[in-house]
């Protein structure tokens, strides 16, 4: 059936909504997907599965109201709390320190004769521990962190997190209660993330990146792109570095 310019402009309409919107869901500090806010006030939790699914429904209803009229509107409900639901993942880190800042700065000056002025990150890689993983069991990722210490800034602060992204591009908000490493030196450092998915996730390619940050400042990204195929209890994970 061929589209009436009215539908037309409902569906254009619809899908503008729908970016809007779900992007106030699922980005850090955007509406209902709000990280960091008063989770015991008014606001509530926003990684709660009831007020992600209602979030959720509202915002399908809306875009299937403006799409199909009514029975768009409770399609698009549906469709919606399930989007919802899985607004959020919890990220808890394992680490171990494996050089002491002293041995890594004490290895720089050996290799480049002395010492930078700013830190200087060593090297960093991160990747995905496992192909597979049963289904609501959690998703491995490894990363290794080295840097070293400024003569003129030494390093203060180190966190490494680890962010998740819905095929559509959109960031998935991490549940409050997740961890990030976090350190207030130099050296090595290996880390082991446990990113746990909703039971729920539907088949796409779901983008994984750790960042690295040194005194608050960016100081290296690794990307991972990452492909769940749910086949009843398990998931296949390709990981193209």
């Amino acid at each position: 059936m061929t589209m009436t310019l009215t539908s037309k402009i409902q569906h254009t309409v619809a899908l503008t909504t729908a970016s809007i919107l779900l992007a106030g869901c699922a980005a850090p500090g955007g509406g209902a997907g709000q990280v960091g806010g008063d989770v015991g006030g008014g606001g509530g939790d926003p990684c709660s599965v009831a007020q992600s699914a209602l979030a959720g429904v509202a915002v399908g209803a809306l875009i299937g109201a403006m799409a199909g009229g009514k029975k768009g509107a409770a399609r698009g409900g549906v469709i919606g709390a399930a989007i919802g639901v899985a607004a959020c993942v919890a990220v808890n880190v394992q680490s171990r320190q494996t050089k002491t800042a002293a041995q890594v700065d004490q290895e720089y000056q050996q290799r480049q004769g002395a010492l930078p002025r700013e830190p200087v990150v060593v090297s960093y890689a991160s990747h995905v521990n496992s192909p597979s993983v049963r289904k609501g069991q959690p998703i491995k990722v490894n990363s290794v962190v080295e840097l070293t210490s400024g003569t003129v800034q030494p390093v203060q602060s180190v966190k490494e997190e680890l962010v998740v992204f819905n095929p559509d591009g959109t960031q998935i908000n991490p549940d409050p209660k997740s961890k990030n490493f976090t350190a207030s030196s130099g050296g090595r450092f290996e880390n082991s993330f446990d990113l746990n998915l909703p039971p729920n996730l539907s088949q796409g390619s779901y983008g994984l990146k750790t960042n690295l940050y040194v005194n608050n400042k960016l100081a290296g990204t690794r990307d991972l792109r990452t492909q769940l195929v749910w086949d009843g209890s398990n998931a296949t994970i390709v990981a193209m570095n």
